[in-house]
């Protein structure tokens, strides 16, 4: 049973070291190799724990469009208390049995909420139980109320705010099965939320007997089945009756104002929930069984159905088998009906479909509610005589409660498939993306004139730097999305970003455009500015006069603006604080490399803003990427944004500035001149070593003999093979990494190959088996509770086991509770000192390697 607790694993830092015992002397200032959680220098925890959270990027606007919706939160970091709490991990499923909610929630640190004017920026607050997290918040379609998860220790209640007054107060009575599904839903006039709760006649929670009664039972399929290698996988039947347990949730409806409850159906296993504008019908999908041994949660099998009030299953819309492998990922049974979603109008569904489809083939007289004697069949005739031309007809389709075959309505049909349908707010203008390969086309249809269509897009993929942009949407008067109309009905708006070829010189400019949509004619009514990124965050009318931007370049810290689009008048609307100053601000230096086979890339250098010219001691942070070629690689580098500011987060291995070390932050192309990139892994590897070491030291950035490598995931992957396959590194920082190619025996990143069809290239690439030849001091680091594919802890126990015996110079962290990545204060905290005495001790000092038994272990 995969219950983690506080119990299963280590309070303290499990930490285990072993160097070379061969060389006697020592360093002034060797890694500190106690077991317990440290804290780096002043210098380094200002940066990891600066107050970034009170920064503010406004885009949560009210309907009403008179304010934003904030959330606040209480720390920057959450402590490793909150990650310490029980949990299950059940086929990659992490939830807090005890409190029925996803472990996200509970380690979550938004705790307040906010509002603050549209137009002026003045903030007011929220009230929020105190002792609560805080999530999810969302406003009802009518802008009247503000409806948000607080999570408490032990469950999980919906609040409901007056953004006139501020004041919160609770309207769940029972606890929110927040497992599976984590959300809830409001009807359209903000009466209603339709939410999940744990089932009042639950029972216990099924107990393993110690005595073992089942056993787990997998066969193969005799097919090949290229499955990923899941870390967390169902173990078993009990855990199979856990889960069931702990995702069988009620569908309710809550009455907001009396907190009067309506329990819809059956208890079921539900993954969400859809309720249609007029809160009297439900699309529901939920989890089915069987489960599997072989594929996680999310790959189960699951059911869409339309539910009414009842419960009653009105009709199933689509369903998909367990996805047992990659090919199954598109197998789903949708009975020839596409884009299905609610009318704007609430006006029932709408969907595509081609003639004679969109029937479910399960569905009897016993699930269709209406009475055969209304049955209207004075044109059943006509409707049998349909021509072989109709029945290729593809139709924009209007199914009408009780959803049978009588009730769809087709208000417009083509020759051509569609992808997709979008509706103006008032439904009449129809906005249809055509299925076309490598293109994209979307045009008007007014439903007064449906044999007309207007072209609003007409854009091919590979033109890139001629993108248009993308429809504007909004949230209707319904809760359902719109296409943003002028209120003449004469023109849409086009979002998006103008790129440049030569991008090195001139920043992408998002912008706004008006387009006619008869004649097509445009206009551009915004464009971000040439020394600054601006990007659209909210439009605050329907003539798009307002709107705000968030504005930022290199010196400038992100701040939300108000422009008037008519006047050219601006207000500042936030005040946020660059709290990682002396990092944002440092020196950097970006350039192109060229290695010996003339594939060029790009390398960024940050050094610190007082740096006088001495060479410096440096660290590469990289990760590994495939390019099938130059031409590959230059496509990717289009988006690049020479106006970003340098944002800092509590990992951004630039803080190492502070320190006196140069930060190289560098594409790490892999490719090979003949066949797949992966051929050439390990020559990219070294070349890439090579000319980054090389261009930054002639340039006079580095000192050539005090250099580190490290990376995280891939880039931990690449890490040990540049330190195996180079003598260019004192020291690695490696983390969560994978260092045995075998245990991903069906292919991994972009590897096209298994094991057995590739299996030079495998061994190549695999660090575990070339650690003989490891250069220079490792430090990895890893989650003990990693469930990324690919990178389970046990990689770097085993690269550990094999460099310990061999005498090679090693350190292992391995921190309780963390996943594929570190998140919790003390473990970030402790992650940094262990960094900054390895770089000192290793690359700085160039330090002796010392003896466990003489740093006192």
């Amino acid at each position: 049973m995969k219950k983690i607790t506080a119990a299963t694993l280590p309070t303290v830092l499990l930490l285990i070291l072993f160097v070379n015992t061969q060389d006697t002397a020592f360093a002034q200032s060797p890694p500190d190799l106690r077991e317990q959680y440290l804290t780096p220098p002043d210098e380094i925890a200002e940066e990891v724990l600066a107050p970034r959270h009170q920064n503010v990027t406004l885009y949560d606007l009210a309907p009403s469009q008179e304010y934003f919706l904030n959330t606040t939160q209480n720390r920057t970091l959450s402590p490793l208390s909150a990650f310490a709490k029980p949990y299950y991990n059940l086929g990659g499923l992490q939830f807090n049995p005890d409190a029925n909610r996803s472990r996200h929630f509970t380690t979550n640190t938004t705790s307040g909420l906010q509002l603050i004017g549209a137009r002026d920026g003045e903030i007011s607050s929220i009230q929020t139980p105190d002792n609560a997290q805080i999530s999810s918040a969302s406003w009802s379609p009518d802008g009247s109320k503000v409806a948000y998860f607080a999570h408490f220790g032990n469950e999980t209640h919906i609040y409901v705010a007056n953004p006139e007054n501020g004041r919160s107060r609770q309207v769940t009575r029972r606890p929110v099965l927040a497992t599976l599904n984590t959300s809830f839903e409001w009807s359209a006039d903000g009466q209603y939320i339709f939410t999940v709760l744990v089932p009042d006649d639950r029972g216990n929670e099924p107990q393993e007997s110690e005595t073992p009664t089942t056993l787990q039972v997998k066969m193969t399929t005799g097919k090949e089945n290229r499955l990923r290698t899941y870390p967390d996988l169902l173990g078993g039947k009990f855990e199979a009756e856990l889960l069931k347990y702990h995702t069988t949730g009620q569908l309710t409806r809550i009455n907001v104002d009396n907190r009067r409850t309506l329990e819809i159906g059956e208890p079921a296993m539900i993954r969400n929930i859809d309720p249609d504008p007029s809160g009297e019908y439900i699309i529901l999908q939920e989890m089915t069984e069987p489960f599997s041994y072989i594929v996680p949660v999310y790959s189960f099998g699951w059911v869409e159905e339309i539910w009414d009030l009842d419960g009653n299953k009105m009709v199933e819309l689509r369903n998909s088998e367990i996805r047992k492998g990659i090919q199954d990922y598109d197998e789903v049974e949708n009975y020839g009906r596409r884009d299905i979603k609610w009318r704007p109008d609430g006006e029932g569904l709408s969907l595509l479909a081609k003639a004679g489809e969109g029937m479910s083939p399960t569905r009897d007289a016993d699930n269709d509610n209406r009475d055969p004697d209304d049955a209207d069949d004075s044109d059943s005739k006509e409707d049998d005589e349909e021509t072989e031309e109709d029945k290729k007809m593809d139709r924009v389709i209007q199914w009408m409660p009780p959803f049978g075959e009588e009730d769809m309505n087709t208000i417009y049909e083509t020759e051509k498939e569609m992808e997709s349908v979008a509706y103006s707010p008032d439904t009449q203008i129809l906005f249809i993306e055509e299925s076309s390969r490598n293109k994209e086309l979307i045009y008007a249809v007014f439903l007064t004139d449906t044999a007309e269509t207007y072209t609003i897009i007409d854009h091919k993929d590979d033109d890139f730097y001629e993108d248009p942009g993308n429809l504007m949407d909004f949230t209707g008067d319904m809760g359902v999305s719109v296409v943003r109309v002028s209120p003449d009905q004469n023109s849409v708006f086009l979002s998006g970003t103008q790129y440049y070829e030569d991008y090195e010189e001139n920043a992408p400019r998002p912008f706004i455009d008006r387009v006619d949509i008869r004649s097509a004619e445009k206009e551009r009514i915004f464009q971000s500015a040439e020394d600054i990124y601006e990007n659209v965050t909210a439009v605050l009318d329907n003539e798009i006069t307002e709107i705000v931007v968030s504005r930022e370049s290199p010196q400038m810290q992100p701040d939300s603006w108000l422009i008037n689009l008519e006047n050219g008048n601006e207000s500042k609307l936030t005040s946020n604080v660059d709290y990682n100053s002396a990092v944002t601000q440092a020196q950097r230096e970006r350039f192109k490399v060229k290695r010996a086979d003339g594939f060029e890339f790009w390398v960024e250098v940050t050094l610190p803003a007082n740096w006088d010219g001495t060479p410096l001691p440096g660290i590469i942070w990289h990760y590994p990427s495939e390019f099938d070629d130059q031409e590959d690689y230059d496509e990717r580098q289009r988006r690049h944004n020479k106006n970003d500011f340098p944002r800092v987060y509590h990992r951004s291995i630039d803080i190492l500035v502070k320190r006196g070390y140069a930060v190289i932050n560098s594409d790490w192309p892999i490719s090979a001149e003949m066949g797949d990139p992966n051929d050439g892994f390990v020559w990219s590897i070294v070349q890439n070593s090579t000319v980054v070491i090389d261009s930054t030291a002639k340039r006079g950035y580095i000192d050539r003999d005090r250099m580190a490598i490290g990376g995280h995931s891939y880039g931990a992957f690449g890490t040990a093979n540049a330190m195996i396959h180079t003598s260019f590194f004192k020291a690695g920082i490696a983390g969560d990494g994978n260092y045995n190619r075998t245990l991903t025996p069906l292919g991994f990143q972009r590897e096209p190959r298994d094991l057995w069809r590739g299996f030079d290239r495998y061994v190549q690439m695999t660090p575990i088996f070339w650690a003989d030849r490891m250069d220079g001091a490792l430090l990895m680091y890893h989650g003990a509770a990693d469930q990324n594919v690919g990178t389970w802890p046990i990689h770097s126990h085993r690269m550990f086991h094999a460099l310990n015996g061999i005498g090679k110079t090693a350190a292992m962290y391995m921190y309780p509770h963390e996943a594929h990545g570190p998140a919790a204060e003390e473990t970030l905290l402790d992650l940094w000192t262990r960094w900054v005495q390895w770089m000192d001790h290793y690359v700085k000092d160039k330090g002796e390697r010392v003896s466990e038994a003489d740093l006192g272990n």
